[in-house]
């Protein structure tokens, strides 16, 4: 693959995950998997990605027995091709309390950069606490693919094209 396919590849994969709103994230537990969509913010260095549930969810019980997850995000209406898509596996895990602070700061400001509008949808601190009914959730991507516009063009195959991580950049909308 050459630089410039490198190029394409990490600013398609920047322009999803920092404009995406929300994935779907799939969970198993016993042999049975689930899928829900979650609102989230992509953190960069390594890849994470930042979302909130209710501790009681099914993938949320899912992730606190097995953290492997994987997951999806697919847009509509862009320019050119009109649709792309990008699919990752990786590592989930609840936010511990020593980071909880930062983390609720960072995902609402992301999330909602105007100011009226973060404080109409902040939740309180509390809600994130051990007595609170949610938990932030922090997905440390491990594998990364891209729709594979070339590919469909050429021949109608639906196939997906691995990005490299190192190829990413270091911030989203941090």
């Amino acid at each position: 693959m050459t630089a410039p396919e490198h190029a394409s590849l990490s600013e398609r994969s920047r322009r999803l995950l920092a404009q995406g709103r929300f994935l779907t994230l799939a969970t198993a537990h016993g042999g049975t998997p689930w899928a829900a969509t979650v609102n989230y913010v992509a953190l960069g260095a390594p890849l994470r990605l930042l979302f909130y549930s209710l501790t009681r969810a099914r993938h949320s019980r899912d992730i606190a027995l097995r953290p492997q997850v994987a997951g999806s995000v697919f847009m509509t209406g862009l320019p050119g091709f009109g649709l792309d898509g990008v699919q990752f596996t990786g590592e989930c895990r609840a936010v511990d309390a020593s980071g909880l602070a930062e983390i609720h700061r960072l995902y609402y400001e992301v999330n909602f950069p105007d100011p009226a509008v973060r404080a109409e949808w902040t939740l309180p601190l509390s809600e994130f606490r051990d007595g609170g009914p949610r938990r932030f959730y922090l997905v440390t991507v491990r594998e990364l693919w891209l729709l594979d516009i070339e590919r469909w063009l050429a021949d109608k195959h639906d196939q997906r094209v691995a990005v490299p991580l190192d190829a990413l950049p270091d911030r989203f909308g941090e």
